[in-house]
């Protein structure tokens, strides 16, 4: 059953859906609106928030109390590759660090219309090239909306390059297909108070430019080659216009071989996770995620040393 929680959240961006920023297209009023709306949500206790320059951006390291060091996050935020930072999605990384277990890397990736692709992807492989160069093993690589996308795309660059594979993956409402085909994109568009087909396809254009295929890989992961991925996660809502890019995705991987699991949660809107701490299924759905994470046996070079020091 719908939480009371979640229907007055709706309700409120339903009636201001004509002033929110979410239904506005300029990009520099849209983030502006974006960081102002994050104040909504609460940073969560018994974690500290650290800001640093890493690979050359804007970052910062979420370090819950008592963290484990045998796994690590790596977390790229939603925004229609517009939007958003660090800071706007500071309480639900901070959360999913808390609820893992494990420390959190967050960066602000370059935006589009002023940085089209590749510079997200660019970014996000640099980070994770540092990452690896300063010793963390056992990478957990998470991301919501536009954030998923650009988390398929990394693996893509991970395989091609034979870096150091990822320990698992976790996509929330993952945007994976900028060609919008999706059919929940014309049958969910008035339960969705958050993303609205026009909104997309504006945001699409800017982050493809003008020279790119949409069907590239790398831009829509959803018409990518899944070979060699680790474990993915999915959680999306059966009320999200990006409802078919969570499900055709999950389908794919599954068809793949991939370990994939994928949960719907009834009546939830896009990245719903975002309002932990006031809504019931944003919290239970940062359990599943650090459950998730927990889940995943992994070894460290120093468990490897100590075994061949046995033998």
């Amino acid at each position: 059953m719908q939480s009371v929680q979640s229907l007055a959240v709706k309700a409120f961006i339903n009636t201001f859906r004509k002033t929110l920023f979410v239904h506005k297209t300029e990009s520099n009023t849209v983030r502006v609106g974006f960081e102002r709306a994050s104040h909504i949500t609460k940073f969560p206790r018994f974690v500290e928030k650290q800001t640093l320059q890493y690979a050359g951006l804007n970052a910062a390291w979420f370090i819950p109390d008592n963290y484990g060091k045998s796994k690590t996050i790596l977390y790229l935020h939603g925004g229609g590759y517009v939007m958003g930072s660090v800071n706007t999605h500071r309480a639900l990384i901070g959360r999913i660090a808390r609820s893992s277990g494990y420390k959190a890397l967050a960066i602000d990736y370059r935006k589009a219309p002023e940085h089209p692709y590749p510079a997200a992807v660019e970014d996000a492989a640099n980070t994770y090239r540092q990452m690896i160069k300063d010793g963390f093993e056992n990478i957990f690589i998470m991301g919501d909306s536009a954030g998923g996308g650009l988390v398929l795309a990394l693996l893509q660059i991970i395989r091609k390059e034979k870096l150091q594979k990822a320990a698992g993956c976790v996509l929330l409402s993952p945007w994976t297909d900028l060609t919008l085909s999706g059919d929940s994109m014309k049958t969910k568009k008035h339960v969705d108070p958050m993303v609205q087909p026009h909104l997309v396809e504006i945001f699409a254009k800017r982050y493809i430019g003008t020279e790119n295929d949409v069907k590239n890989p790398l831009i829509s992961p959803l018409y990518a080659d899944f070979k060699g991925f680790p474990p993915i996660y999915i959680q999306v809502g059966d009320n999200e216009t990006l409802l078919d890019d969570s499900t055709r995705l999950a389908r794919k991987l599954n068809d793949s071989g991939i370990k994939v699991d994928i949960d719907i949660y009834p009546k939830m809107m896009h990245v719903w996770q975002y309002f932990g701490g006031i809504l019931p299924e944003a919290n239970k759905a940062i359990e599943q995620i650090g459950a998730f994470v927990k889940s995943i046996n992994v070894k460290t070079k120093a468990d490897k040393l100590e075994a061949l020091e046995v033998y």
